[in-house]
């Protein structure tokens, strides 16, 4: 396998790893918000409705990020490393 040496597709790959980290934390904060919320009594008019809304609205965004979003950027990599390749006069 060829190293991916361009520094913007790195990059690129490492934002989309941070990214995808990033939202599933986000997502348990949310879950642990409502859990908090429910403990402390509070008043599901006041959180309910916009916390689902924000879990509904990040599964969505996990699903595109490992879906589409993810076969896109595995095939850039794979195009990359063509491309390495044929810079080294080799041919996958």
């Amino acid at each position: 396998m060829v190293a991916i040496t361009d520094p913007d597709l790195n990059q690129a790959l490492e934002h989309f790893e941070h990214m995808v980290e990033a939202v599933e934390r986000y997502r348990a904060t949310l879950i642990c918000r409502r859990e908090r919320y429910q403990a402390e009594g509070r008043d599901p008019r006041t959180y309910a409705g916009v916390l689902a809304s924000n879990l509904r609205r990040i599964e969505r965004l996990q699903q595109e990020l490992d879906g589409e979003a993810f076969d896109l950027l595995r095939h850039v990599l794979d195009g990359s490393g063509t491309l390495g390749s044929a810079d080294e006069g080799r041919w996958i």
